[in-house]
């Protein structure tokens, strides 16, 4: 028998071959190749092409996670800022152009406006990115949306609120800083009103309550800082309500006249990039990374140090006169110079429940013990030198927080809770100081509670207003409790609002006339000597309480069905 070699036998090409003449051409003179059968070289062919596509997908699936690991680990950025991502992007990533809940990725209105989003102004942080938008003064208003608030201001409200003058009446603002216990400016301290500088953040909140704690602020502020989300904190997608649509530009345009021509109105936007898993379950953690952004905006418009900080709810205000001490009193944790350790004025607020006709007694000495009702503390001010992106982490170095050392929640002992053992013995000892306290993010400067002064009027009235579930329809608180901070599953399943929380069950009640010794009997019964500003005015105060009673009314048939 002959043996024949493989190698030396010549092929008989098809005349129609082509390519597959061509492809056996290259074949022979591959090493080892030649010896294979037809049937052989297909399945080594096969094999040779799911490897690479493997290898291929391998490549970008690597890269994609060291691009995510670089994100996490943030990097040096503009102004120096360690907190921001390796690139302050003007575009948007794929994290920023897409919502991410329950570990799936969902695609919402983002994409449609994405073109026109990637205009703004960008910065991407390791749990999503800030697009910040025009602010009021950098706008023309359309003729056809123009309006003036002050045209529906009864006499009353106009004598309250004319009184933006760049003169200081002395001896008006001797008696203001009185009533607070506040001292007055020595002759050593210059004569002048402290810049105000507010946050906010800003969703599905009526137009009643935005219009409630904006006249109590109008003209004072010298920046507004809103931040809209396109998903609530537990990451249910949400629409825009300000970007996006000729309706958003209207309401956008509208809320940028509330608060007065002397101030600067901005709406922007946040993004997440984080999944319900990586949350571990603590919706408020969205909030926390929500209002970062707010450092953000207050240093663009040129915050400085000896400038005022306000965290607050869209929903509460400190009241107006109030507003006006901080401006100009001898207030101690506004002095410069300061440790930062304890740095908060707080109010302390009155409470209305869905109706100015509807309210909690105050828990301050208006009251015996057995009278007083709820207490609320917030909004919150601090000195500017102590806000993150306006003080100086040379003198307020970094504590370490749960979320990529920078964000999130202080560690216990460095800060968490007015505890600062291992702020002290881990971050200053090492830098030969002590005594110092870091810079405040804004979520901080509202939930690190009483490390500072909570202040009432020296006659025991409040010195802020909470608007609490002032909403249109049953509808709309319904969503908010199924979905906004610790929200509750079982709300959509109540048969009435209010059993879904016992705010809601106190603000039915008083519709229907029963008062507790720890509610207002009306707004006439409140006691002491402050007052929102906006129901001073009897028609708008009977408007909102008719409509609550419709909407107490119609979740009542539900009852009976």
């Amino acid at each position: 028998m002959v043996a024949i070699s493989r190698s030396n036998v010549r092929r008989v090409r098809r005349v129609n071959g082509g390519g597959g003449e061509v492809l056996d051409v290259l074949i022979d003179k591959i090493p080892y190749m030649s010896q294979l059968s037809s049937a052989d070289r297909l399945i080594l062919l096969c094999g040779l092409a799911l490897l690479g596509t493997v290898a291929f997908a391998s490549y970008f699936l690597i890269s994609g996670i060291l691009a995510g690991s670089a994100t996490a680990d943030g990097g040096l950025a503009k102004d120096s800022d360690t907190r921001l991502s390796p690139t302050d992007r003007m575009g948007v990533s794929d994290q920023a152009s897409l919502h991410r809940s329950g570990g799936k990725r969902i695609f919402d209105d983002w994409d449609v406006s994405n073109s026109e989003m990637n205009k703004l102004k960008n910065i991407s942080l390791p749990h999503g990115s800030f697009f910040f938008g025009p602010d009021s003064h950098q706008v023309d208003i359309p003729e056809s949306d123009v309006f003036d608030p002050s045209a529906s201001w009864s006499s009353l409200q106009h004598e309250l609120l004319d009184d933006d003058s760049d003169a200081i009446n002395v001896e008006l603002e001797k008696k203001r800083c009185a009533t607070y216990d506040f001292g007055f400016p020595d002759a050593t301290m210059p004569l002048k009103r402290r810049r105000l500088f507010y946050g906010a953040l800003i969703s599905g909140d009526s137009a009643e309550v935005i219009k409630a704690t904006s006249m109590e602020q109008y003209n004072i502020y010298h920046t507004v800082s809103l931040i809209e989300s396109n998903t609530t904190q537990n990451l249910t997608p949400k629409k825009w309500r300000f970007f996006g649509s000729k309706d958003a530009s209207k309401e956008l345009n509208w809320l940028y006249q509330l608060f007065g021509p002397k101030t600067k109105v901005s709406v922007d936007y946040y993004v997440t990039s984080q999944r319900k898993d990586q949350i571990d379950g603590d919706e408020l953690l969205i909030e926390y990374f929500q209002r970062e952004g707010h450092s953000y905006r207050w240093k663009f418009n040129g915050m400085r140090p000896d400038d005022i900080a306000i965290i607050a709810d869209i929903d509460e205000t400190f009241s107006r006169d109030f507003l006006r001490a901080l401006q100009i009193c001898d207030v101690p944790q506004f002095r410069p110079g300061q440790s930062c350790r304890a740095p908060k004025v707080y109010a302390s607020t009155l409470i209305f429940e869905s109706s100015p006709e509807c309210a909690w007694k105050t828990k301050s000495a208006l009251r015996n013990s057995a009278g007083r009702g709820r207490a609320w503390f917030h909004p919150d001010a601090i000195l500017g030198e102590c806000a993150d992106q306006i003080g100086d982490t040379k003198l307020h170095p970094p504590t370490k927080r749960d979320r990529w050392e920078s964000h999130g929640t202080r560690l216990d002992y460095y800060g968490h809770d007015n505890e600062y053992t291992y702020y002290d013995s881990k971050v200053l000892a090492d830098l030969n100081m002590e005594g110092q306290g870091p810079l405040w993010l804004p979520h901080e400067t509202r939930v690190e509670s009483f490390m500072g002064q909570r202040v009432t009027k020296k006659d025991g009235s409040p010195t802020g207003y909470h608007f609490h579930n002032f909403f249109m329809s049953t509808e709309e608180i319904i969503f908010k409790y199924a979905t906004y901070g610790h929200a509750d599953k079982k709300a959509r399943k109540k048969k009435s609002i209010r059993y879904i929380h016992d705010d809601l069950m106190m603000a039915v009640m008083c519709t229907l006339g029963k008062h507790t010794e720890k509610t207002e009997s009306s707004f006439e019964s409140i006691a002491g000597t402050s007052r929102p500003i906006y129901y001073l005015n009897e028609e708008a105060r009977q408007a909102r309480h008719n409509l609550w009673q419709d909407i107490v009314r119609k979740d009542d048939e539900k009852l009976v069905q």
